[in-house]
């Protein structure tokens, strides 16, 4: 490192440190909290005594799925019942954390809801497994973390929800799948017909079985051989067609049933790709509009259908050609003249919209054609500065999801009477830090956490822009 860059270097990190001192000098939960998960780890103490600083604040931290893992370890660490209540729903609490709830002997609806938790590991799992609680044990059987040998172990348990739960979880084997199918129910044989592990025997006796469920689950499971799902795929059952034609191992060639009697069947093939020519020409002509609709916005179409579809009598077929992205620049330019502004909306949120229709549209006075040019990187700067200034809050906060959206545009939002603008212009990478850091004076909270986590996201890259 050149002697300048160490220089820069170190007035990048003077700055930001001070910003950080600020934010704790202020004694605000909300910047305090925004910092935390950034801050350097000698700030973060001061930081977490601002954040968990009262009883409530310490519930609303638990609540809070963007609070910081480790600053959930932290509140489990003497978690009352209110607490450990909160911790274990949220989703954001560390596998730590969750060790700590229990062995603070938490009670039944706290360990369902630890045994149920995305973030639980084998370990807590295992434990929570032989609960004497069957309410727990079937939250475990539930969890798509369980391990094969505790789903082993509960597929014994005489429990049909823990049975279902077992036989659709994706750490079964085929041995307990096997098991299952044998001594359960209609439900639970359904769940295993669909199991990515069923052997070949069972996928057999499920496809000619004479319950529907069990041969929809079956269409469903992505170890099917093409020759069972062609057969599927004429079942007299609609939800069994419907499944085999979701199923993502089907090849977009075989499916020729186009003129399929359930038109929801017909829609499923309008979502597919690699059709083939005859079944996207029968597509494009079908009397339901919502396979109309679908196959509008499919790329595999070719232009001459999508002429056909761009005059079509919906207007949200038409919308589904504005936004293929195979859709040629001639009928773009023909749909930015459409009479209805979803239509309009559709060409001025495509990425590839020339300067000219660009133009075209920057005319209208539509809220839905504007906000969507308020998103859209190719619109001029100064038409992005009038669009943050338009009375609706809803179109002025389109800017916010531009990633092109100049300074001056983003300044204005910050100056925005709604405070969710605020606090969405607050973390846009377009501002100068500078100019967010005056929000965090803001009278609303969430602006403030959001000029604050700016602030400090830019200590770690110690960005050199503090005072520029």
């Amino acid at each position: 490192m050149t002697g300048v860059a160490r220089k820069q270097q170190m007035v990048s990190l003077n700055a930001a440190s001070a910003v950080i001192s600020r934010i704790i000098t202020s004694n605000d939960a909300y910047a305090a909290l925004g910092a935390y998960a950034h801050a350097d780890a000698s700030m973060q103490p001061a930081l977490e005594k601002i954040a968990l600083a009262s009883a409530r604040l310490r519930l609303i931290m638990a609540s809070a799925p963007f609070a910081p893992p480790s600053l959930l370890d932290r509140l489990a660490q003497a978690a009352d019942l209110q607490l450990a209540l909160r911790l274990a729903k949220n989703p954001s609490t560390p596998p730590e954390g969750l060790r700590r709830l229990l062995r603070g002997a938490p009670t039944e609806p706290v360990r369902c809801l630890i045994a149920a938790h995305p973030q639980a590991d084998a370990a807590i799992l295992s434990g929570l497994s032989q609960d004497g609680a069957i309410r727990v044990r079937r939250a475990v059987s539930g969890n798509s973390q369980t391990p094969a040998t505790v789903i082993r172990l509960l597929a014994q348990e005489d429990d049909a929800q823990i049975a279902r739960n077992v036989a659709s979880a994706p750490q079964a084997d085929t041995q307990t799948l096997h098991r299952l199918w044998a001594t359960a129910d209609a439900w639970v044989r359904a769940e295993v017909a669909a199991h990515p592990n069923c052997s070949p025997n069972i996928l057999a006796k499920a496809e000619t079985s004479a319950d529907p469920l069990i041969r929809r689950k079956c269409a469903a499971n992505p170890a099917l051989v093409p020759e069972v799902l062609q057969r599927l795929l004429v079942d007299p059952d609609d939800r069994v067609r419907a499944a085999a034609v979701r199923n993502p191992v089907v090849s977009g060639e075989r499916l020729d049933q186009a003129g399929d009697p359930s038109a929801s069947v017909r829609r499923l093939f309008a979502r597919r790709s690699r059709l083939s020519p005859h079944l996207l020409a029968r597509l494009t002509a079908d009397p339901d509009v919502w396979v109309r609709r679908w196959i509008a916005r499919n790329p595999d179409v070719p232009t001459r259908l999508l002429e056909q579809l761009a005059r079509d009598t919906s207007m949200d077929v038409r919308r589904g050609v504005a936004r293929n992205p195979a859709c040629p620049a001639y009928l773009v330019d023909v749909l930015a003249a459409d009479a209805e502004a979803w239509v309009r909306a559709g060409v001025a949120l495509r990425p590839d919209a020339t300067e000219s229709v660009i133009a075209q549209l920057l005319d209208d006075t539509d809220r839905d054609v504007l906000s969507a040019l308020g998103r859209n990187p190719r619109t001029p700067h100064a038409n992005l500065v009038a669009i943050a200034r338009h009375p609706d809050k809803d179109v002025r906060r389109s800017v916010a999801f531009n990633d092109a959206a100049p300074p001056d545009a983003l300044i204005v939002l910050l100056e925005d009477d709604y405070p969710l603008n605020r606090a969405l212009a607050a973390g846009c990478p377009g501002l100068r830090l500078w100019q967010i850091e005056r929000f965090l004076d803001d009278p609303e909270p969430q602006v403030r956490f959001a000029a604050a986590a700016r602030l400090a996201r830019a200590t770690l890259t110690l960005e050199p822009e503090w005072r520029s």
